[in-house]
């Protein structure tokens, strides 16, 4: 199978053989490097042991191995015995020297009986590319073509994925910086969430987001089944998380929000100052019929309309965008929202899908599988139970991807 960029497909066997060949004109000057990276679930390296390159060719399992072959490296991976941990393998390619990938005359990854991926070449300008990975999905194997461009070289590039490069330079002296700064705007404004600014600190650290600014939504489903959630507090509880990592993020620490059900209304920003009681007060804030939990959206779910307002709000930003969307279920308009992922793809805006206590997530349970689009530009995770979740895990779990599309969007000039 010959895929294109952000294609997958499954692999079948746990002995792959690959080679990631290229050719080189006359002109070219440059020294090619690959290598690989075991990643966990966070996209990160679990230590320098994980980081596969000419120096350590081999993984401490021997699931992954690389041989340096004339005008390309062949890899060899045993999937069956690659750590649990691992949930993803990035293979990548370098150019240390004065030319970038565009001078190169072509660049293919083979994997006999698996998939062919001859990269795009022709007006790039990056010196490193994430040609493709290989990832767990449902208990078994796949492989996606990427062909992710990242600026600067080979130190950078394993930076990214979490690897200790000892000839880097130490983090600048203001890095710890956003801890202080976050405590004393939560202990000023909103003490009782104070507590959550390690966590986020932590996450964002581990993320390598730290330095990232983005501004950041809330979408909320607001249909006749989320009452529970409602009720118990816990979707006043999600948007507190969410406003104060909003804060970190954005300068002016406001965030968008939209409610929604068959219908959808954008509310106030959400700010510190009126954080307290927001759930409530936009409930009481015009008359409801007894199917509806916010006030002249219906008891329905319907995402398409909501999502297409916050592309059209947020599709020329010059910063990144994070939306965060909360549902409980019930999704069935797939082809609309499949269109929506796809036309924001093309824009400055990354969603995390978020399910919360409910069921049939459908189409978003889904969405790695989805390729007919620009870019990943999404993600998705459910929380059977918000109050038994951490909020350190909470975190995890809403950082995991950002960083990488903030990464292909830039290398596909979205930033």
């Amino acid at each position: 199978m010959n895929l294109m960029p952000g294609q997958n497909t499954p692999v079948t066997t746990t002995q792959v053989s690959l080679t990631l060949s290229y050719t080189k004109p006359a002109a070219f000057r440059s020294e090619i490097d690959a290598s690989a990276f075991m990643l966990t679930g966070a996209g990160k390296v679990r230590g320098d042991n994980d980081f596969i390159f000419y120096n350590q060719p081999r993984s401490a399992d021997g699931s992954v191995e690389m041989t340096p072959q004339p005008d390309g490296c062949r890899f060899t991976l045993d999937l069956a015995r690659v750590d649990p941990a691992i949930e993803k393998i990035a293979l990548t390619l370098v150019v240390d020297g004065p030319d970038t990938v565009a001078n190169l005359s072509a660049l293919t990854l083979n994997a006999p009986g698996v998939a062919t991926f001859d990269v795009p070449l022709e007006g790039r300008s990056e010196k490193a590319l994430i040609v493709a990975q290989f990832y767990r999905h449902q208990g078994n194997w796949k492989v996606r073509a990427l062909g992710q461009g990242f600026n600067g070289g080979l130190a950078p590039l394993a930076m990214n994925f979490g690897v200790d490069v000892a000839d880097e330079p130490a983090a600048p002296v203001a890095a710890p910086a956003p801890t202080v700064s976050l405590e004393k705007k939560l202990q000023e404004k909103a003490p009782h969430l104070v507590n959550l600014a390690k966590s986020i600190t932590v996450s964002l650290t581990k993320h390598k987001l730290e330095q990232t600014r983005a501004k950041v939504a809330f979408v909320l489903d607001a249909s006749g089944s989320m009452a529970r959630q409602f009720k118990s507090g816990n979707v006043q509880a999600v948007l507190e998380r969410i406003a104060a990592l909003a804060v970190q993020f954005d300068d002016d620490g406001a965030m968008d929000v939209w409610g929604f059900g068959e219908k959808f209304k954008k509310y106030d920003d959400v700010t510190l100052d009126n954080l307290g009681g927001y759930v409530e007060r936009i409930q009481k804030s015009g008359k409801k019929s007894m199917w509806e939990l916010l006030p002249g959206l219906g008891g329905v779910n319907n995402e398409p309309p909501v999502m297409e307002d916050v592309i059209n709000t947020f599709k020329d930003s010059k910063e990144p965008v994070y939306v965060v969307f909360i549902t409980d279920g019930g999704i069935n308009k797939t082809k609309a929202i499949k269109d929506a992922i796809r036309r924001s793809s093309h824009h400055p805006i990354f969603w995390k899908f978020v399910g919360l206590g409910g069921s049939n997530y459908g189409i978003l349970e889904q969405l790695d599988d989805f390729t007919d689009r620009l870019l990943d530009n999404s993600d998705f995770f459910p929380i059977d139970d918000f109050r038994t979740l951490s909020d350190e895990r909470l975190y995890d779990l809403l950082l995991v991807e950002f960083a990488g599309w903030i990464a292909m969007a830039k290398g596909k000039g979205i930033l």
